[in-house]
C-alpha cells in the first residue's frame, strides 16, 4: 500500500480479534473442530482432512494442526484408524466437548460474536464496492481465472479443499476491481473473518458455489448492479450461517451473553 493511500475510518478498520488472539494456536484448531462437532457440522464417523490440508485451511502450521489432532485423539474426541481406508474420524463420543483449554477456546469463539458480525458488515461494504468496480473493468483473463476457482471449488471433496478455492476466488475478485488502495483493507478483514470459519458439510458448501457461478456470469456481462446484488446476498447470509446463527445442543444463556 502506498504512503498516499487514504486512511480507512476507524470504525471500518479491522480491529484486534479480541478473545481468540489470547488462545494458543493449538487450541484455536481444537476449538474450531470442537465447535463444529458441537453444532452438528461435523458428524460422528466423519473423516477429517489430512493434517496438511487442515493446516492450510485453518491458517496454522502443520505441526500445530498435528498437535491439535493428537490432543483431540487423546481425549477421545476423534479417533485414528490405520490402513488404506484409515485416517482421522470424529468418534461416536466426539460430540462431548472437552474440558480445560478446549472449552475455554470454544468459549472465546462464542464470546466474539459481536466482532464477527462487525467483520461481516465491513466485508460486505468493501466487497460490494470491489465487485462493482470489477464488473466495470474485468478482463477475459480474469473471468477465466474466476471460473477456474469456481470449478476447483465445485470439485472439492472436503470442506478444506473448498475453503482454499473459495478464498482464492474472493481474493481474485477483489484484485479484478483495480482498486489497489482498497484491496489491502479487504484482505485484512477477510483474514480476520476467516479466523472464525468452521468446518461445514461439503454439500452445503457446494450449493453455495452456485452463487459464485451466477456472480461470474454477471461480471462477464459487466452487469455491475446485478453483480453487487449477488455479492450482497452471498455475504449477508453469513450473519446466520456462521456459528453465531447456529443453534448448539449445549449452548446456554451463559454463552449467549457474548452476543
Amino acid at each position: 500500500m502506498s504512503e498516499t493511500s487514504p486512511a480507512l475510518p476507524s470504525v471500518l478498520r479491522s480491529g484486534t480479534v479480541a478473545r481468540i488472539k489470547r488462545v494458543t494456536a493449538v487450541d484455536t484448531v481444537r476449538a474450531r473442530i470442537l465447535l463444529a462437532i458441537d453444532l452438528g457440522l461435523l458428524k460422528p464417523g466423519e473423516r477429517l482432512p489430512a493434517e496438511s490440508d487442515l493446516a492450510k485451511t485453518l491458517d496454522v502450521g502443520e505441526i500445530t494442526a498435528r498437535r491439535a489432532i493428537e490432543s483431540l485423539a487423546d481425549e477421545g474426541v476423534v479417533e485414528r484408524r490405520r490402513g488404506r481406508s484409515g485416517g482421522t474420524f470424529v468418534s461416536p463420543a466426539g460430540a462431548r466437548r472437552a474440558d480445560g483449554a478446549g472449552a475455554e477456546a470454544v468459549a472465546a469463539y462464542l464470546a466474539d460474536s459481536d466482532e464477527v458480525h462487525r467483520l461481516i458488515d465491513v466485508r460486505l461494504l468493501l466487497e460490494a464496492a470491489l465487485t462493482h468496480h470489477a464488473a466495470l473493468r474485468v478482463t477475459a483473463e480474469e473471468i477465466a481465472q474466476l471460473r477456474a476457482y469456481v470449478a476447483e471449488a465445485g470439485s472439492a471433496a472436503t470442506w478444506a479443499e473448498y475453503h482454499l478455492a473459495d478464498e482464492a476466488f474472493h481474493r481474485s475478485l477483489a484484485r479484478a476491481s483495480g482498486l489497489d488502495w482498497a484491496i489491502g483493507y479487504y484482505d485484512e478483514v477477510l483474514t480476520d473473518l476467516y479466523a472464525y470459519f468452521l468446518p461445514y458439510p461439503i454439500d452445503y458448501l457446494l450449493e453455495s458455489n452456485s452463487e459464485h457461478v451466477d456472480l461470474v456470469d454477471a461480471l462477464e456481462r459487466h452487469d455491475a448492479v446485478g453483480a453487487v446484488r449477488l455479492i450482497e446476498a452471498h455475504v449477508t447470509v453469513l450473519h446466520e450461517s456462521m456459528f453465531m446463527g447456529l443453534g448448539s445442543r449445549e449452548q446456554t444463556s451463559e454463552t449467549d451473553a457474548g452476543g
